[in-house]
């Protein structure tokens, strides 16, 4: 799994065949279905996450008819989640201001607040 500080929210899961070459696959999901699959299953459609047990944590991974399961350590998911959420916090005013020109570019221009 990696964390990319220009997509805040978001964790990817690379599938690699050996460390010296490209991922044959990368999954994009939300950091937030990860951290709450830790407590209770979570997700719909392509990936779900979900308790294993007291120390494991699936991944479950939906393509069609495909689909595989990801077992990892509870531990070392909450660590990442912990490290992945401080480079949240530190982005949080460039969020903010994404979104509000994303809202600014998807709204016409006539949209008043519905107090005005």
């Amino acid at each position: 799994m990696r964390h990319l500080p220009d997509d805040p929210l978001a964790i990817r899961m690379d599938f690699l065949v050996t460390e010296n070459e490209p991922p044959v696959a990368t999954w994009v999901f939300s950091r937030d279905l990860l951290a709450t699959g830790l407590i209770l299953p979570s997700g719909e459609g392509d990936v779900r996450v979900r308790p294993h047990s007291e120390d494991e944590t699936d991944v479950e991974l939906v393509s069609g008819r495909a689909w595989c399961v990801v077992r990892m350590a509870s531990a070392d998911v909450r660590d990442f989640v912990v490290r992945t959420r401080s480079a949240e916090e530190y982005c949080g005013e460039e969020i903010d201001a994404a979104l509000d020109r994303m809202l600014m570019e998807l709204l016409p221009a006539g949209v008043k607040n519905a107090d005005s």
